[in-house]
């Protein structure tokens, strides 16, 4: 809740801040450009600094804007929030703040998006995995993605103008980085989310001892309680219908209760459910 306040705090001061003219923000881009010369007197790295500073306030919006698209893709993430967005692409405004030169006639916000952009990109890229690529392994792995179908190994090291050997080393790297944490939670509807490790499947010859039904009883009843109770409940004989009453809910609510509970038991063993029934 904290960081979310922080966060709205943030968009609110960004959304406040007025827009500067095209010829003001020419004019500042000088500024900055003059500091960076050997003979700039102190003044004139003063006036810059003040300069670079109203620049990066003034379009902190422009990095709302652009950071707004990337939020689906950070859904899948457990590692970035959309702060962590906002932090990376205020990064990628101060680089072009402090690159932007006024001479070569292009836009500001034009420049600054493309630095925004990569900073955003890269950020995300950076936590997609466990491991992490390096830049050039990233952009190569892109390219690779959209190959035209049906390259031989030798076409593809064309494709991607790299020898084969390297190519084996990439695909390697690639399938290296293809991996997830056991500490990764897992959003299904509930306060407590289970974490990956505790939705390990069991084996298929279904030979778990008792010990570890036991232990993935204890698990369950913890992290869902409500869920496994009202599981007891209808294994012990009563009806939807009695079981909907009761609760003060009606039948379809209750079976959408129902789906959610039994898939979480069946993300542990597809016998814990009549265990946990036994031991009510």
């Amino acid at each position: 809740m904290a960081a979310q306040d922080s966060t709205r705090a943030w968009l609110d001061a960004a959304g406040r801040m007025p827009q500067s003219s095209s010829r003001l923000v020419i004019s500042r881009g000088q500024q900055i450009r003059a500091a960076d010369a050997p003979e700039a007197t102190p003044a004139q790295r003063r006036a810059a600094a003040r300069a670079r500073s109203r620049m990066i306030k003034e379009n902190l919006r422009l990095v709302v804007c652009l950071a707004k698209p990337y939020q689906a893709r950070i859904l899948r993430s457990s590692s970035l929030e959309f702060a962590d967005l906002l932090q990376a692409g205020t990064i990628g405004l101060i680089r072009a703040v402090e690159k932007f030169d006024p001479a070569l006639g292009y836009s500001f916000s034009t420049y600054a998006s493309w630095w925004i952009r990569q900073s955003i990109r890269r950020e995300i890229e950076a936590s997609s995995s466990c491991i992490r690529l390096s830049a050039r392994q990233q952009q190569l792995q892109l390219k690779a993605h959209f190959a035209p179908p049906g390259l031989t190994q030798a076409e593809l090291a064309v494709y991607l103008e790299v020898d084969p050997d390297q190519l084996r080393e990439l695909q390697q790297a690639w399938r290296a980085s293809q991996v997830d944490s056991l500490d990764r939670p897992l959003e299904m509807g509930h306060d407590q989310p289970l974490n990956l490790s505790d939705c390990l499947a069991a084996p298929q010859d279904g030979s778990l001892d008792q010990q570890d039904l036991h232990d993935a009883a204890a698990r369950l009843r913890r992290k869902a309680p409500a869920e496994l109770a009202l599981l007891d409940r209808l294994v012990r004989g009563e009806t939807q219908s009695d079981v909907a009453r009761s609760m003060g809910i009606t039948r379809q609510a209750l079976n959408r209760r129902l789906e959610r509970a039994t898939k979480r038991l069946r993300l542990v063993d597809p016998g814990a459910r009549e265990l946990l029934a036994e031991r009510a």
